[in-house]
């Protein structure tokens, strides 16, 4: 597995640097402050499994007296005494070690998650867009949750198991090291058959893993377009990729279990060969009058709390390599680079003119989106986009919102490159209506308050109002408090819409960007929604897609995108004396307008429809 360099970032500021190159040496250096917690319940936990060995020493004792005879009810009483004492002891730091590994768990992965998904919000949009949804919600969510399961549990009883065994071999070692060095033999020869176990567990697990994820991804895909598929009786089709992805799972599951099924056998009966072994050189050195009855009993009955726990721990180390491979695909997303940005942004003042000079930008090698543009749309204006499909004007408006970055030229704002200013002053300064509109489960207060967490109910009312959503608000059954459901499927098309705009209202950002939201709508909420747009452009700086004649008529300045190049900037007027094409488009658009559809009188009439 390859190493990760990875910077977090905690809630207090402070950065954590870690390499992943192991779990557990990972899981420590990302406890940060944590690490004393962590540090208890392992301490905690060694207590534990040395109050589970103590008891073997009081044996050896019971054991020791019984064969020279000196074995009195004083003896067997404190003996006694001191068992029970181990039971207590045992289970206090039992507890304890839970207690503290639960709490250092859960604030760490807690932190993990919060961290997580900020780095996820200041990563390029890009990322996002290159890699699956479901990938990265089983990263933040499966995956780490594999990793906090094992640090809760399976680390702690790994702990437990491989200290009990080295408490119980320092005893026998002081009673025989012969028979010590006979007891240990079969773990020694079980190393390397535990070496090659985990590396090959190592190699499948990352796969497993990975396969998971696509599963994941599979169905929350699936589900989410189950309305689509249903429509187009696609059903059969998108269930057989879920079950193709789930057949792949099963498979790798199948290849560990093939594989690993034997190693593991073949590392628990090498170190199970210590019982004869034992019993072998016992008998051969008490035949041989080197080794007395007593200790040989000592070894025959204890040898078992040697091997146990070891074969104990190797089951743990299933749990282990499943969380190194899901903390290697977390650290995948954390080597991501984030956006740069200034930890101190320059100063933005009015006006806030947006300018774009010499910008190209390209999604991968596909060739550029927009291509040496450059324009200025001043503080107070409205500015037009338009062109063919594919000509750039989605990739236009995403620069000005600093989704992206373009690879030349600069996008500026006030005459403050983008990237010079902080996120909070870009979103501040920028305001970004979709035509999709998504709307985030809660209720219809929470979605309009959402650039203004802190906003009055007052304030949200009069964004409604001035939105021409606080009429059919009030008639939901709880008015602002109504669910919204997920992305807003309890309300309509228009509705969102409606709660979209009020939302940019009550932000009141001076610069607006507009993918214009009406063209889906009915008449009566087309209607509306213009009316809603008035009053959130009012005094703003507008850069819109245009796509109805009327609101590209009303543009000061209408820029003309072809192919990613900017082919001409200008009025209405003015472009249309050019001839040029921005021309075309508006005889087309014109023509489209007065398109009607009558149903047919007759089959010639149909075929020349």
């Amino acid at each position: 597995m390859s190493a990760a360099v990875v910077d977090l970032t905690g809630a207090t500021g402070s950065e954590t640097r870690f390499r992943h190159g192991g779990v557990v040496r990972t899981i420590w250096r990302l406890a940060g402050d944590r690490r004393a917690v962590l540090a208890r319940s392992i301490g905690y936990k060694a207590l534990q499994a040395t109050f589970q060995a103590l008891p073997v020493g009081i044996l050896v004792a019971v054991i020791e007296a019984l064969r020279r005879g000196s074995l009195t009810g004083g003896t067997l009483a404190w003996a006694t005494l001191g068992i029970a004492v181990c039971v207590i002891g045992q289970w206090t730091a039992g507890f304890a070690a839970n207690r503290s590994a639960w709490i250092a768990t859960f604030e760490l992965f807690g932190a993990l998650r919060v961290r997580g998904l900020d780095h996820l919000r200041r990563l390029p949009l890009a990322f996002h867009e290159d890699r699956h949804v479901g990938d990265t919600v089983t990263a933040m969510t499966q995956d780490i949750a594999s990793v906090e399961q094992f640090a809760h549990e399976p680390l702690q009883q790994l702990i437990g198991a491989l200290w009990a065994p080295v408490v119980v071999f320092l005893v026998l070692l002081f009673q025989d090291v012969p028979m010590a060095i006979a007891t240990i033999a079969s773990v020694v020869l079980s190393l390397p058959i535990f070496y090659w176990t985990n590396r090959v567990f190592r190699s499948l697990a990352g796969e497993r893993q990975d396969l998971q994820a696509d599963a994941s991804a599979r169905m929350i895909e699936y589900v989410q377009g189950l309305p689509v598929i249903r429509a187009f009786r696609l059903v059969g089709e998108r269930l057989g990729q879920l079950r193709a992805a789930l057949d792949d799972y099963r498979a790798v599951n199948t290849r560990l279990a093939v594989r690993l099924a034997p190693l593991g056998l073949s590392f628990m009966a090498t170190v199970l060969l210590g019982i004869p072994c034992v019993l072998f050189f016992g008998t051969l050195w008490l035949a041989g009058g080197t080794l007395d009855p007593g200790t040989f009993l000592i070894f025959a009955v204890l040898a078992l709390r040697v091997y146990q726990p070891l074969v104990a721990a190797a089951e743990s180390f299933e749990s282990l390599r499943i969380a190194d491979a899901s903390l290697d695909r977390v650290a995948r997303i954390f080597e991501e680079p984030v956006q740069p940005e200034p930890r101190t942004g320059a100063g933005l003042a009015a006006p806030l003119d947006v300018e774009f000079e010499g910008v190209t930008f390209a999604y991968g090698d596909d060739g550029p989106a927009l291509s040496d543009v450059s324009f200025r749309a001043p503080a107070g204006s409205m500015t037009a986009v338009v062109g063919p499909s594919g000509s750039g004007k989605s990739t236009l408006l995403q620069l000005v919102a600093r989704f992206r970055d373009p690879q030349q030229g600069s996008v500026r704002i006030g005459g403050l490159d983008l990237r010079d200013l902080t996120t909070e002053q870009v979103f501040d300064a920028v305001t970004f209506v979709f035509q999709e509109v998504y709307l985030f489960p809660g209720t219809i207060f929470d979605n309009i308050a959402f650039g203004r967490p802190d906003a009055a109910h007052e304030d949200v009312v009069a964004a409604a109002q001035a939105a021409r959503a606080h009429d059919f608000i009030m008639e939901l059954p709880e008015g602002y408090e109504t669910p919204v459901g997920e992305g807003g499927a309890t309300l309509s098309g228009g509705e969102r819409q409606r709660v979209s705009v009020a939302r940019a209202i009550l932000k009141d950002a001076p610069i607006v960007l507009l993918d214009e939201a009406t063209a889906a709508l009915d008449p009566t909420n087309e209607r509306l929604l213009q009316q809603a747009l008035a009053e959130l452009v009012r005094d703003k700086t507008l850069i819109v897609v245009a796509h109805r004649l009327s609101t590209i008529r009303a543009a000061d300045q209408i820029l003309v995108l072809d192919r990613g190049r900017m082919v001409e900037l200008g009025s209405h007027e003015a472009l249309l004396e050019q001839a040029g094409l921005y021309k075309r488009l508006w005889s087309e658009r014109e023509r489209a307008s007065r398109w009607r559809i009558r149903p047919a009188q007759n089959e010639t009439e149909v075929a020349s429809t």
